[in-house]
């Protein structure tokens, strides 16, 4: 691999960490992303709005209208605390 393009991998890295609790807070999907990066001129949006979406997947509604968790919360619940402490 090139250097250049480590170079290119690391910095896209860094630009969707920077903005993943924008995108997770707005729940943008990945296009959106693309479309907002490439109107302020991001170098490579599309590579850095798959990384946001892959690295920093948008967590389903946890709860419904009535404020009742789901099951899914313990399943959730479960996965961070065994990837947490493995």
């Amino acid at each position: 691999m090139h250097l250049k393009q480590l170079h290119e991998i690391l910095r896209d890295a860094d630009v969707a960490n920077a903005i993943s609790p924008v995108v997770g807070g707005h729940r943008m999907s990945e296009e959106q992303i693309e479309r907002a990066l490439t109107e302020l001129h991001v170098p490579r949006a599309t590579n850095v709005a798959g990384i946001t979406h892959r690295a920093f997947p948008l967590q389903p509604l946890l709860c419904n209208y009535q404020g009742e968790i789901w099951s899914e919360v313990a399943r959730l619940n479960a996965e961070f605390a065994d990837s947490t402490w493995s």
